[in-house]
């Protein structure tokens, strides 16, 4: 089974009949087991990476291994999740190289979701949402998607947490405000799918509004938004000039594969940040493999060498690579994002985490986040590699959404960031 586009359409019933009415409910009685009153009706908002999606997909086995299930797990509080059936909506890929996903084939590439049905949600995240989906994900500009309706059953995240009357809240939304510009197809980096800092700041003062105005809320946590241009989804062009050298020693003396000087290409911003220029998954593998192609057919004698046309990286070609000029722009907007976020933190007291902190740490450990994807065929990777870790072990097999590992590294990183703000005792996970 090979899906060929992320979100298929849903059927309209299918949809009408997940949805929850609007009407608000007497909140739930505390758990036996809570850690403390603070927790008692924990909601999580936020996107793909709260509301479990990995590679490429999301099911009930991913949601029940988000860090917020996680997190509530060790609160000890209940926690209810909108469970969507195997193989997912969209199911998740088993092999991001051949584009396969999991099975059985379902009608759409959407199967739906339970049919057991909680009188409430206590994780209301949606994949695809940028912050003003939160508060308005039918307003003008909102990124909403099928899975918005489908798992909120029509409900703002906002408004499926009013249902709850939470007492603590974690709110992890801003990354997709940034990550459209890396994923559009046409024109990687495009500062147009950017939302202009000023936006920023008025959607998420407006989103932070429409929470304090819920009334219950005691205590929570903004995480900010990751610094998108540093997933391994996109490969630093000075990588793939790396990788060029590497490729010619194999297969000397053809010369199939040619990355031009200016992949080279870099903008210093600060001591410790720069921006490079960098090519997307979608764009180096096709290459490469066009490559590994024509050095194949030279060896079985359908190419003869004199005719062997080398493949070139080029990487002045906007519409294929981040350029230096958006990484900067991408880097740019991200931090002042990250200092709305955590000027809105300081105004409640509450906790800021900064999620690059962590990445950062895990970009010093190579097996971790791999700074060129792991294609099969290449020395020293293993097909079990290129199967289940090819962007290495913290990332998931799309390159852009973590893996159930950092889901638990995040988890108590939180854990450890309440219990201090709080004076709490949650338990890590061990």
């Amino acid at each position: 089974m090979t899906r060929k586009h992320l979100f298929a359409p849903l059927a309209l019933a299918a949809v009408l009949g997940a949805c929850l009415d609007n009407q608000t409910i007497q909140p739930p009685s505390a758990n036996p087991d809570l850690v403390s009153p603070l927790f008692a009706r924990y909601v999580s908002l936020g996107n793909s990476i709260t509301s479990g999606f990995e590679s490429g997909g999301i099911n009930d086995s991913l949601q029940k291994l988000s860090y917020a299930v996680l997190l509530a797990d060790q609160m000890g509080t209940t926690f209810n999740v909108p469970l969507i059936n195997k193989p997912g909506c969209p199911p998740p890929y088993t092999n991001v190289f051949t584009q396969e996903v999991l099975g059985p084939a379902v009608p759409g590439g959407c199967a739906l979701r339970s049919p057991v049905l909680p009188a409430y949600l206590n994780n209301v995240a949606v994949p695809g949402a940028a912050v003003l989906d939160i508060f308005d994900p039918l307003g003008a500009g909102n990124r909403s998607n099928a899975l918005t309706t489908f798992l909120g059953g029509g409900q703002s995240q906002v408004e499926n947490a009013r249902r709850v009357m939470p007492t603590f809240v974690t709110v992890w939304i801003g990354n997709n405000d940034a990550l459209g510009a890396v994923l559009d197809p046409t024109n990687p980096g495009n500062p147009a799918d950017v939302t202009s800092i000023p936006t920023f700041a008025e959607r998420y003062t407006a989103m932070m509004d429409s929470l304090d105005a819920l009334g219950t809320i005691q205590g929570g946590v903004l995480l900010g938004a990751v610094q998108v241009g540093s997933v391994p989804y996109l490969t630093q062009g000075r990588v793939w000039k790396g990788f060029e050298q590497q490729f010619d020693q194999l297969t000397a003396p053809l010369n199939a594969f040619d990355v031009n000087n200016n992949c080279l290409s870099f903008q210093a911003l600060t001591a410790t940040d720069t921006a490079w220029v960098s090519v997307p998954f979608p764009v180096g593998g096709p290459k490469l493999a066009e490559a590994n192609a024509k050095v194949d057919s030279v060896q079985h004698g359908t190419l003869a060498p004199q005719n062997l046309v080398p493949v070139t990286l080029d990487c002045s070609i906007d519409a294929q690579v981040v350029t230096v000029a958006e990484m900067a722009n991408l880097m740019a907007a991200v931090a002042t994002y990250n200092a709305a976020i955590e000027q809105a933190a300081t105004d409640r007291d509450w906790v800021y985490i900064d999620p690059n902190t962590l990445l950062q740490q895990l970009l010093q450990d190579p097996t971790a986040i791999r700074s060129f994807p792991a294609f099969p065929g290449l020395p020293g990777v293993t097909p079990e590699q290129s199967q289940n870790e090819p962007f290495g072990w913290a990332l998931s097999l799309d390159g852009i959404h973590p893996s159930r590992a950092t889901h638990v590294l995040v988890a108590n990183a939180l854990i450890a960031a309440i219990n201090a703000k709080y004076s709490t005792s949650i338990p890590a996970i061990q």
